[in-house]
């Protein structure tokens, strides 16, 4: 008769030795789509969300609240937080980049602010022509869970005449941080408790005051970059 003499402690190892050999698989895994990427900008995945916070160089807060993208329809909606700052009015704008059609919704009054959006590029998604420049770590390299390898790329928007710079983890392409310099402003973005899901997709839907809604006119250069401002 055999005896299975097998308690906790070893059961706890083997689970272990499971999740270990887990992470490198799943490390190899990432290394070897890197490597065969021939470092081509990534995709962010199908859907994201987290918050986003912007300042200008100058180290005044621009913007923090919730974004939600959806980057196979290039929707996105950032509602800023009522509490980042004393504010008489408070950001909340969806732009469906592939129509070109930008949205300042005021829920509180049920208004809404139709633009067109002539730029179409944004930090949310790496443009197709970037450069990469590097992969680093931030944190420790050499302590477990204390550090996170990303991805920086780099590029120029000479329609603005400004150049910008994206950071995305090495796997899975969410966004880290990102900045812009232009001739009229500097920029800088952070992201923070990225998901990979959107709770309510209908946050890329405009409420129905929105519609009938006239255009507004804007300048062909009008961009993602404009919202923000002092």
């Amino acid at each position: 008769m055999i005896v299975d003499v097998s308690g906790p402690a070893e059961s706890w190892r083997a689970m272990m030795h499971t999740v270990k050999l887990l992470c490198v698989v799943f490390s190899c895994f990432c290394a070897v789509a890197w490597a065969s990427s021939h470092r081509q900008p990534c995709h962010s995945p199908p859907l994201t969300s987290g918050t986003m916070k912007v300042v200008s160089t100058g180290g005044h807060d621009l913007a923090s609240g919730e974004f939600s993208y959806d980057s196979k329809a290039n929707k996105f909606r950032f509602v800023e937080d009522t509490a980042h700052a004393n504010k008489t009015s408070y950001m909340d704008v969806l732009i469906h980049f592939e129509e070109g059609v930008l949205y300042e919704i005021d829920s509180k009054n049920e208004s809404c602010k139709k633009e067109t959006l002539q730029f179409r590029k944004h930090l949310m998604e790496i443009p197709p022509d970037a450069t990469h420049e590097s992969e680093i770590y931030m944190g420790s390299p050499s302590i477990t869970e204390q550090g996170l390898r990303v991805r920086v790329w780099n590029g120029n928007l000479p329609e603005l005449h400004a150049h910008y710079s994206m950071s995305t983890t090495s796997c899975g392409c969410l966004p880290v941080s990102g900045s812009y310099y232009g001739e009229k402003k500097d920029l800088l973005f952070s992201f923070f408790g990225v998901e990979t899901e959107v709770d309510d997709q209908q946050v890329f839907a405009p409420p129905a005051y929105c519609e009938g809604v006239a255009f507004e006119e804007a300048p062909d250069d009008h961009s993602f970059f404009d919202l923000f401002h002092d």
